[in-house]
């Protein structure tokens, strides 16, 4: 803009001058008015100290404000190549593209710099907590790591036996606790009124109980407190208000979920009341701002006692958050300012937040034990109390007065869920199976009540979800929340269902309910002409893929183009079946106290099945037919019955991870909602994994191949990585990879670049600096043809090694994905699948194969095609055995060199094998550092690479038929002149390529042809 305010068309054209000119600091008019071509004349007006400064500051690289100088001038260009013509946008040293007066792309690459810095401190700061971790290793075995697997806290708690412990706990053995404290049984409320305002239970009330949680006093001391903060309400408030006071103290103790104060305006209410800058409080994590707000009232000087807020209403602020707007600031900002310094702000921070740190199950049974006049002398009737208060605070969806005031009255478990029953339109938190990994323990668990017959159904995959219908037509679906299971809810209402459900289920049920249900999403039709070409693709690329570049043929996998428009496509309804889990509402009357016999009758009245509604599959069994083998074929039979469904409806309804066990009859066949219970059992069938894996990977071997098992003595175990301690991912990787190692009492050489060597034996790694990918593979080859042992080379981003045990073969893809489902899957450890690989690879006979690897890709189905072993096809270079050969990488090849290094043994030895039922999960082409530091996005490497494999192999390489820069191995030996043959066997094998050196020049041609 010039002086008026008006743009103006700079005539300047060469951005690299008008760069320059402005680092000179030429003004805005100057530039304007230069002729085309010369870059402005700079200013001649006289500059200040102060004036210096900020055309410093605003001219150099750190404050990101102005494009700042090229290094080299613009007289001094390098020439213009073709891809980097840009027409009159490109910086003067060719570079890169920005806007000369805004600077966008320059502003990108500074963005892009500091967020590589940023990343880097991360990586140093992991680099340094992990120092040492594997030290130890190198002398001995790594001890055992802490298992991964979080918690589930929510569930563990309805343990009735354990909560019956607990219960006991809270009421007696602790006659320590001070008598006044709120934790001490022996509290009197009577004798102990709360603090209030206006004649309303304080704010203040609760701090100690807060407190109490945040320190981990223990569940048993909180339990006490949160009931004796209740009683202390109750027994302190007027009958007007009795009720509503205890509704809103148990919505605080619950706070979270849907109802919390949104952090920008929590923020700004604290800016606002204790004078912090914005843009400095904005900045702050979620968890600092409440000590923000305890410092900016510890700074503030106050005449007089502030009265702090009243139960009431910060549970009224929490429950209007979502619709205040503007007007919530002001009402934050007094309440804020009205509070008392100390730990009471800093609590009301966290509750506005919904992070009280209490859990949920406390604060209900908290309120179950306040209202139990038996809690000192019957524990048992605590527990039935707590499960019932629960189950109500379910029904009602939160907080409920109807919950409260049935309490008050003296309702026994019984009448408490009768007074709060399920409502339509209100959502209700689900009931959930108990997750099991082992079919004997399912088996024993449910025979252990041989008068009760057992439902077995499928675990179907979908989205679950609770359907309410009323007078004919979908009133509300809701799905489980994360965020609303935070407060022992856990649904929330997805108006985007509500079209979906509505044309399944509308005319197909007979009454009003609440279902649930399982909305499963059918396959999408493909285009016309579009799976007959991804059938030949598919066919042509299956018995040879190289990495990454076979279509997956998983379960539901479409053809990735279609020929309708993409807006026909974002417009177009995703189209569903819906499997009817339960009942749990009908016609004005709750069924969650109802046997589960009783509400499948109800639902073979209600539901009038089509091809998209279905009512879940299961056959009963008496307590006496449960065996394990049962189970077994059960599981089997629902884990392969979507890859043989022949329709799109059937095999939507029939895709399912395993089985669900329930009891249909006697009380604990009731509807639990808001927990997980025991008697649903989730039986999936679960990889085997440690020791046993690998011991039976072994036992799979024949006779003749054990005879030529090696020792973990005979191996040179190595990992060939680069640059990834510059990466949180990088160094997590090298973590897994070392542990897994490590487990399997082997300890790796990793074979690193020659910059970060000091950084993995930070972490106590065996190190060996050895350069580039290519040079350093060729390395441990080298290493191991010294030690005269078997070289093991793994990459560093490998998740997992994954035998699939089934020895078959499978001619279709419905099969095949079929049987990769339900096969039984062996977690064995890398040291285990090297043993197995070179026990096969010894058993085709001396010296006839020398090198075995796994199956490249990580599709199971695609796997179960092929045939377990294949003898002349490419070697993954990801993992892999090599005896010691005279075959080498050739260190001209930066990606790709896999390939070359197969054909190399293939040439040598006439074999390669490779095991089509072991797999592992790695990264390739998206994690940082190692090759994929190496690949460009324009593919120019993948190419070069590709014209010296079709210099030296020819027609064994060929294109790979859908995906650019790939290729495909379909071995044919090469012809060889006389000469050839007779060359000495002690001869390293590298193949030379036509032409004695390939330059980037002299490759053009075999690149372009690779295109």
């Amino acid at each position: 803009r010039d002086g008026t305010g008006r743009y103006r068309q700079s005539p300047v054209r060469d951005a690299g001058q008008m760069v320059a000119a402005m680092k000179r600091g030429s003004s805005v008019l100057e530039l304007l008015g230069s002729p085309p071509g010369k870059p402005a004349p700079q200013a001649a007006r006289p500059t200040s100290p102060k004036d210096a400064a900020t055309k410093k500051a605003r001219t150099s690289p750190e404050s990101g404000t102005l494009p700042f100088a090229p290094k080299r001038s613009s007289e001094a260009k390098a020439p213009t190549t073709p891809e980097k013509q840009t027409g009159g946008k490109t910086s003067g040293n060719g570079k890169s593209q920005i806007d000369a007066l805004t600077g966008k792309k320059l502003q990108r690459t500074v963005n892009e710099k500091k967020t590589k810095e940023q990343e880097l401190q991360r990586a140093a700061e992991l680099l340094q907590a992990n120092a040492g971790k594997f030290a130890a290793a190198l002398e001995a075995e790594g001890g055992e790591e802490p298992s991964d697997e979080a918690e589930d806290v929510g569930d563990e708690t309805w343990d009735a036996e354990r909560r019956l412990q607990v219960a006991q706990a809270a009421w007696s053995g602790r006659e320590a606790e001070p008598v006044g404290s709120l934790s001490a049984p022996t509290f009197d409320p009577v004798a102990a009124p709360p603090p209030q305002v206006g004649g309303r239970v304080a704010f203040s009330a609760l701090v100690p109980v807060f407190e109490l949680a945040a320190s981990g006093a223990g569940e048993a001391p909180t339990l006490c407190a949160v009931a004796n903060a209740l009683r202390q309400i109750a027994q302190h408030s007027s009958d007007e208000h009795r009720a509503s006071e205890l509704c809103a103290a148990l919505r605080l103790l619950l706070a979270g979920g849907a109802h919390v104060v949104p952090h920008r305006q929590l923020t700004e209410a604290v800016n606002v009341t204790f004078g912090f800058t914005r843009a400095g409080a904005r900045q702050l994590p979620v968890e600092e701002l409440p000590e923000r707000a305890r410092a900016g009232r510890a700074k503030q000087r106050t005449l007089m006692r502030v009265p702090g807020s009243s139960v009431a209403e910060v549970a009224a602020i929490l429950t209007d958050a979502a619709g205040e707007g503007p007007k919530l600031v002001d009402r934050l900002a007094k309440m804020l300012g009205s509070s008392p310094g100390g730990s009471e702000i800093s609590q009301l921070v966290r509750v506005l937040q919904g992070r009280p740190a209490l859990p949920w199950h406390v604060a209900l049974r908290g309120l179950a034990h306040a209202m139990s006049p038996k809690r000192e002398s019957n524990a048992a009737a605590l527990v039935a109390l707590e499960d019932a208060v629960c189950r109500a605070y379910s029904h009602g969806g939160g907080p409920d007065m109807r919950l409260v005031a049935s309490l008050l009255e003296g309702s026994d478990a019984e009448a408490l869920i009768a007074a709060c029953p399920p409502e339509c339109g209100v959502p209700m938190a689900f009931m959930r199976p108990e997750q099991l990994r082992d079919r004997q323990a399912a088996v024993e668990r449910l025979r252990s009540d041989a008068a009760h017959a057992v439902h077995v159904e499928w675990l179907v995959q979908g989205d679950r979800a609770q359907v309410h219908i009323k007078g004919g037509r979908v009133e509300a679906v809701f799905v489980p929340s994360a965020v609303g299971a935070a407060v022992g809810i856990g649904a929330v209402p997805r108006a985007d269902f509500l079209e979906e459900a509505a044309a399944v289920l509308v005319g197909n049920i007979a009454g009003d309910c609440i279902l649930d249900v399982m909305l499963l999403r059918l396959p999408r039709k493909a285009a016309v002409g579009a799976e007959e070409a991804a059938e030949k693709a598919s066919g042509e690329a299956q018995e040879e893929v190289g990495e990454n570049s076979s279509p997956d043929i998983a379960e539901g996998a479409e053809p990735e183009k279609s020929t309708q428009p993409e807006k026909q496509q974002e417009k177009a309804v995703v189209e569903r079946s819906i499997i009817v889990l339960d009942v749990i509402f009908l016609n004005g009357t709750s069924l969650v106290q109802a046997p589960l016999r009783e509400r499948r009758a109800r639902l073979a009245e209600l539901v009038t099945e089509t091809p998209r509604l279905k009512v879940v599959p299961g056959i009963e069994l008496a307590a006496a037919e449960l065996t394990e083998e049962t189970l077994r074929k059960k599981l089997e039979e629902a884990l392969g019955a979507a890859f043989l469904a022949t329709s799109r409806e059937e095999k939507a309804i029939s895709r399912a991870d395993g089985l669900v066990l329930k009891w249909l009859d006697g009380p604990e066949s009731a509807y639990f909602a808001g927990r997980r219970a025991s008697a649903w059992l989730a039986l999936a069938r679960p990889p085997v994994t440690g020791p046993e894996a690998d011991k039976m990977l072994l036992d799979t071997l024949t006779d003749e191949e054990r005879k030529h098992l090696p020792e973990l003595s005979e191996f040179h175990f190595t990992v060939i990585s680069g640059f990834r301690t510059r990466s949180v991912e990088g160094i997590n990787d090298i973590l897994r990879i070392q542990k897994l190692y490590n487990d399997a009492g082997v300890v790796p050489t990793w074979y690193v670049d020659n910059e970060c060597p000091d950084e993995y034996r930070k972490l106590g790694l065996q190190v060996v600096k050895a350069g580039k990918l290519i040079p350093a593979r060729n390395h441990a080859l080298v290493d191991a043809e010294a030690l005269n042992k078997i070289c093991v080379q793994t990459s560093d981003d490998i998740g997992s090694w994954t035998f699939l045990n089934d020895a078959a073969r499978y001619f279709s893809d419905e099969e095949a994905n079929a049987a990769a489902k339900r096969c039984e899957k062996l977690e064995v450890s890398p040291a285990a699948a090297a043993r197995f690989l070179t026990a096969v690879m010894r058993a085709r006979g001396p010296g006839k194969c020398k090198l075995a690897g796994v199956y490249p890709l990580g599709n199971g189905g695609r796997a179960m095609r092929a045939k377990p072993f294949l003898h002349q096809n490419f070697i993954l270079g990801d993992f892999f055995v090599a005896e010691v050969s005279r075959c080498r990488f050739d260190e001209r090849m930066s990606l790709k060199e896999d390939y070359d290094f197969t054909c190399s043994h293939l040439d040598a030895h006439g074999e390669a094998l490779r095991c089509n039922r072991l797999i592992i999960t790695a990264k390739h082409e998206t994690n940082a550092g190692g090759a994929c530091a190496i690949r460009d996005a324009a593919g120019e490497r993948e190419r070069f690479n590709i014209g010296i494999l079709r210099e030296k192999w020819g027609d064994s390489i060929k294109n790979h038929p859908t995906r650019a820069n790939q290729v495909v191995l379909r071995w044919k030996a090469p012809k060889r002149k006389a000469a050839d043959d007779e060359s000495p066997a002690e001869e390293t094998v590298v193949r030379p390529a036509k032409q004695a050196k390939v330059s980037k020049q002299n490759s053009k041609p075999a690149a372009a042809a690779a295109a």
